[in-house]
């Protein structure tokens, strides 16, 4: 069954890109690093290890990260704002109750990320692999997919209102309870996709709709003929 209604509709907008300042301290280890309660600003990590750190409330402002580990983490109630990600590994990272805020993520490698519970707003995603990812119940404002592929995203009751995707993968996509009103799909791959009745309120190309179409046949149980005659013996 559809989810239920949410009040209000956002207007739909581009994402506000990151207040990142010309200035940023090279960050160092152990003295920049991930920590319980942490607050890091106007840092700017290359190539350093940040993987599997377990930390709560931890806040990262204006930082810049370029070819950084961040795969296998467990972060709870933290927040990145004002923050760009380039070529960094998010792989297996998981996040409960936690925010990503005018945030730029390119080419990353982010294969089974679950950001769950969560907030992310005024964010792109640009060419970025987040394959088997999960963005269960989390609520997503201002969000743009650019290139990326989302085979068999979980997108469980999440809040999809006016997010876009441009020339992404999405097939396998859970749309189970999610909410999609007003978001835009353009040119992307929709084999296979689940929950394809939550889509309602969707912009879809046209170019996109006969892959789809497969997947709204099987949720109404209609069996897509070969266009022969049965058999009338």
């Amino acid at each position: 069954m559809p989810p239920p209604a949410r009040s209000g509709r956002p207007a739909r907008r581009r994402p506000a890109r990151p207040r990142l300042p010309k200035n940023l301290t090279p960050a160092v280890l152990p003295d920049h690093d991930l920590a319980d309660e942490g607050h890091l600003r106007r840092l700017v990590y290359t190539d350093l290890d940040l993987a599997e750190r377990d930390v709560t409330s931890c806040d990262v402002e204006e930082c810049l990260f370029e070819g950084v580990e961040l795969r296998g983490g467990v972060l709870t109630k933290s927040t990145f704002a004002d923050c760009r990600f380039e070529r960094c590994d998010l792989a297996n990272l998981v996040t409960t109750n936690s925010s990503l805020i005018r945030c730029e993520l390119r080419g990353l490698r982010t294969t089974g990320l679950h950001w769950t519970d969560g907030t992310i707003r005024d964010v792109v995603f640009d060419q970025c692999r987040l394959d088997l990812s999960a963005f269960r119940f989390c609520t997503l404002t201002a969000v743009r997919f650019v290139g990326c592929r989302l085979t068999q995203v979980d997108f469980t009751n999440a809040d999809l209102r006016n997010a876009r995707f441009d020339d992404c993968d999405l097939s396998g996509a859970q749309f189970a309870q999610a909410d999609l009103t007003g978001a835009r799909l353009r040119n992307c791959v929709l084999a296979g996709v689940r929950g394809v009745a939550n889509l309602r309120g969707a912009v879809i190309d046209p170019d996109d709709l006969v892959a789809l179409s497969y997947a709204l046949a099987g949720a109404l149980g209609i069996v897509i003929g070969t266009g022969e005659e049965p058999d009338g013996g």
